[in-house]
């Protein structure tokens, strides 16, 4: 439902103060007077009509909190801002549950409005309110996490970014400027026209918040010239280059709009807005701490409304997926240790696997990211085991094979992490037979399903990734897997289930990585589950530095007490 929002003549907030005294048992004269000053300082004309002023039509379900009924109160009072509430019915089912792919009901949540801003004033001017009424509240960028609360939530106002949907390519400085509410598919759909990329999610459908989670390894060398990438993660995984490993943004980057960033062009622009509604810049010159921080610091600083990165021609490539079935299981996995050792040298190769022991079946996505017409030596180590299926090849272009991959076919789906050393020894094919061995566990549950992704993370990405201007990770010179252990099921009724197997799982695996004196302390932010202590993970210096800067830029504290969602400071 769609409400007027002005910026126009004197404020009139007689109704909203009589609605704040009466809903607000706690110093509602003082909440009131903090309100009418705000609405003041905004210029905001508002009249709110005797029928706004009831709870129930602010959006409460019946268990939320007067703050929040008033929070939705007001928002509900404004013309030309977009807010869905309960009432609206099936439209505010469907904005409630949008989540990527629209299947993961793992994260659904009940919010008491959902505010749908369409400009960066928008976005300040809620905040600032939030900031009085203290009323919890999600942001939500492409919803790519399955997590409960990350970008969702129950009873308070949800922060819903799909309406801002700018891409501004400027061909000067061959850079494009990207709002949060779009996803990976606007973003390259628009680049088209130029011939140009980013480096960004694989899947189409996901959000920026993947700028925050959704992009895989394999996306590196876009051009064919050894240029340095600067790159976004939200849902992203990592992206090896030439030079090394640049990890970009991640927004609650899996978990809701970027507001956290790993790596993007050296001096573009990350435009936030913090705590008390200012909008400012970060970047390598300019807010340098912040910057720092948010490279893999998550939603506990602000929220980033757009980022500016490098766009780059698009070139051919060669790729396409090769499967095998489960007798060959052995066999790739040991090609994975082969192909770190080896093939990963060639920095213009990456693979991304999908590997699925519950049905049989093992994809492995290959991609070289040049103009070649034959097979890539890079590769030897997975083309010398007979498969099943292959479709690799030369392709005109990236974009050709984003949405190359098995689906998803079960609704609901979670994740854990854990992180290993490479050494000359069977470790990584005793740590798949290790996962594929949990989830035969899954033959009791409906519509079980495991899927192993294992990440190769070479010496050279990670030591360039330690130089090339500091983030907070701290990453051991030496070769590594990232191991990304996802789950999939139907039923509501067996998530507690499912949710302590991928917990014995992944704490299973560190278990005999280190009996064997080869984990890795690290957790990888977009393959995390909830409950994994991902930033102290990054070391006690950096998770330190990070939460100082927190108290800077967020004296309040809010991202630390309004938006429980994500890994916390704590």
């Amino acid at each position: 439902m769609y409400r007027a929002f002005t910026m126009q003549g004197p404020t009139t907030v007689f109704l909203i103060i009589a609605t704040l005294s009466f809903l607000v048992n706690a110093a509602p004269q003082d909440l009131s007077s903090r309100v009418r000053a705000y609405l003041q300082s905004q210029g905001v004309n508002a009249t709110i009509p005797n029928t706004a002023i009831a709870p129930q039509t602010h959006g409460i379900n019946g268990n939320g909190d007067l703050a929040t009924a008033l929070t939705c109160g007001v928002l509900n009072s404004y013309r030309d801002i977009n807010l869905v509430t309960p009432q609206d019915g099936q439209l505010y089912t469907v904005q409630a549950q949008q989540h990527w792919p629209d299947r993961s009901p793992t994260a659904w949540g009940t919010p008491n409005c959902i505010f749908e801003p369409t400009t960066i004033r928008e976005v300040q001017f809620f905040v600032g309110l939030l900031g009085i009424t203290g009323t919890t509240y999600a942001i939500r960028s492409g919803g790519h996490s399955p997590f409960k609360g990350f970008a969702s939530t129950d009873n308070g106002v949800l922060l819903a970014f799909h309406k801002m949907k700018g891409v501004e390519y400027d061909a000067q400085s061959e850079t494009v400027r990207m709002s949060m509410g779009n996803t990976w598919g606007d973003v390259y759909g628009n680049l088209t026209q130029y011939n140009r990329i980013v480096v960004g999610g694989r899947l189409p459908p996901v959000g920026m918040a993947l700028v925050t989670g959704g992009i895989h390894p394999f996306m590196r060398d876009l051009v064919h010239e050894p240029k340095l990438m600067h790159v976004l993660q939200e849902g992203f995984r990592t992206i090896p280059t030439k030079k090394g490993l640049l990890v970009t943004m991640s927004s609650t980057l899996r978990y809701g709009p970027a507001m956290t960033l790993e790596q993007i062009a050296i001096d573009s622009p990350t435009q936030m807005v913090l705590a008390d509604g200012r909008l400012i810049n970060a970047n390598a010159t300019s807010n340098s701490d912040l910057w720092w921080a948010m490279k893999a610091g998550q939603n506990n600083f602000g929220i980033t409304v757009s980022i500016t990165t490098k766009a780059y021609p698009m070139g051919a490539v060669w790729g396409g997926v090769r499967v095998w079935n489960a007798s060959q299981f052995d066999a790739v996995s040991d090609a994975f240790a082969e192909y770190q050792r080896e093939g990963q040298l060639d920095t213009k190769s990456s693979v991304i696997p999908d590997l699925v022991p519950t049905n049989g079946t093992l994809y492995i996505t290959l991609i070289y990211f040049g103009p070649v017409t034959t097979r890539p030596k890079a590769f030897d180590a997975f083309y010398r085991i007979p498969a099943v299926a292959d479709d690799s090849g030369p392709r005109p272009n990236f974009l050709s094979l984003i949405s190359v991959g098995p689906d998803q076919v079960v609704p609901r789906f979670s994740y854990g992490f854990s992180s290993l050393y490479l050494d000359n020894s069977t470790i990584y094919r005793d740590v798949l037979r290790l996962c594929a061995k949990q989830g035969e566990k899954l033959k009791r549950v409906n519509g079980g399903t495991q899927v192993l992704i294992p990440q190769p993370i070479s010496k050279t990405m990670v030591d360039f990734a330690q130089t090339s201007g500091g983030r907070p990770q701290t990453l051991q010179s030496r070769a590594q897997l990232w191991m990304n252990m996802s789950w999939g099921w139907n039923l509501a009724k067996d998530d507690a289930y499912v949710y302590a197997l991928i917990k014995e799982t992944y704490e299973m695996v560190d278990k005999l990585t280190k009996s064997r004196s080869l984990y890795d302390p690290y957790i990888f932010l977009n393959d995390a589950a909830p409950e994994q202590k991902v930033l102290r993970s990054y070391g006690k210096e950096s998770f330190e530095r990070m939460k100082e800067i927190s108290r800077k830029y967020d004296p309040t504290q809010m991202f630390q007490k309004q938006v429980p969602g994500g890994f916390k400071l704590d």
